[in-house]
């Protein structure tokens, strides 16, 4: 005979929490205030950022505020009292043939550099990848070695090297039976001759930034490439160079801010010379502010250069969203 259990004895677990859920709410157990060591948790890091937020604006916030300022007046050295001018400064630009050059320069050295640098550290980091233990150490500290070096320095050793009459470039010509070239005398070549010495700088490290992502990519999804089909080119393109979508978007950005904002490079070796064949908006910038002392001018050349800077972080930024999010990998 078969026990019969009452009904009340019987007490569903779901509603067993129910009836803890609302003796909880009608005790105001709910209402009271969060733990100490919670709050503490939940303050804590905003505690950690703040010696980081007084750094970006006392020596990034305050200096471009102020000079956004300066640009909206006529201040220059030497004067008592500035006043407003509203956008008279930026109308001056458009009407300003030497900030046109300056922009037209900028515009070649960036898209030489991205260019150039993205594409040859790109070749470096395969070479890399596929050499000798023993060998890729010894290549490593070769390429790094330039980087290291300030840009005074390198300035210094390529007007060396480009010098007319005892550069080592031109004694390699002579001994060739080529006729010696003014490297540093016309436009054309002292950019080309600047956007060397900006390539021999930074393509080390471009180069090792692509290295390390090549090493990242998993071996199963290059031999699952070979298993379909895809070998040479066809796995370069397909496979293995959406991998490093991500990574060379960030290289190009990297690269694009250094020659947009390069002045001591550029001073050092060409000066802006001849007759501002190699002006960029940087060296522009100098000019107005130590030779002509036109503050406000100058600061309105800076706040074209600080959107140029904007707008290429902004294209980075959207191109990177448009990829596969990072850490996934497609294996089909």
């Amino acid at each position: 005979m078969n026990d019969v259990i009452p009904k009340k004895a019987v007490i569903p677990a779901k509603a067993g929490i129910q009836g803890h859920r609302e003796r909880d709410e009608g005790s105001g157990v709910r209402g009271q205030a969060a733990p100490p060591h919670r709050v503490d948790q939940a303050v804590t890091p905003y505690v950690f950022v703040i010696p980081a937020l007084v750094y970006l604006l006392f020596f990034w916030g305050y200096p471009a505020g102020y000079a956004f300022f300066l640009s909206l007046t006529n201040s220059t050295f030497g004067a008592a009292a500035s006043r407003f001018v509203g956008l008279d400064n930026y109308r001056q630009l458009l009407q300003d043939g030497l900030f046109w050059i300056s922009l037209k320069n900028s515009g070649i050295l960036f898209f030489s550099s991205v260019i150039l640098e993205v594409s040859l550290g790109l070749a470096v980091a395969l070479y890399l990848s596929a050499a000798q233990r023993r060998w890729k150490g010894i290549l490593i500290v070769a390429l790094l070695l330039p980087w290291l070096f300030s840009e005074i320095v390198t300035a210094m050793t390529w007007r060396s090297v480009f010098h007319e009459p005892f550069g080592l470039l031109n004694g390699l010509l002579r001994q060739a039976g080529i006729s010696e070239v003014a490297w540093l005398s016309r436009p054309n070549t002292a950019m080309a001759a600047l956007v060397i010495a900006s390539l021999w700088q930074g393509i080390g490290i471009s180069a090792l930034v692509i290295l390390a992502a090549l090493q990242a990519v998993p071996a199963r999804l290059m031999d699952l490439a070979s298993i379909d089909g895809a070998v040479g080119w066809r796995r370069f393109l397909h496979v293995l160079l959406p991998q490093l979508k991500g990574v060379l978007l960030l290289d190009a950005m990297l690269v694009g801010i250094k020659s947009l904002g390069s002045f001591t490079l550029v001073f050092a070796l060409t000066g802006g010379g001849p007759g501002h064949g190699t002006e960029v908006l940087a060296t522009h910038v100098y000019r107005l502010t130590f030779s002509h002392y036109e503050l406000g001018h100058a600061s309105a050349v800076g706040v074209c250069l600080a959107g140029l800077f904007l707008v290429l972080v902004s294209v980075v930024y959207l191109l990177q969203r448009g990829g596969p999010e990072p850490g996934r990998r497609v294996l089909t």
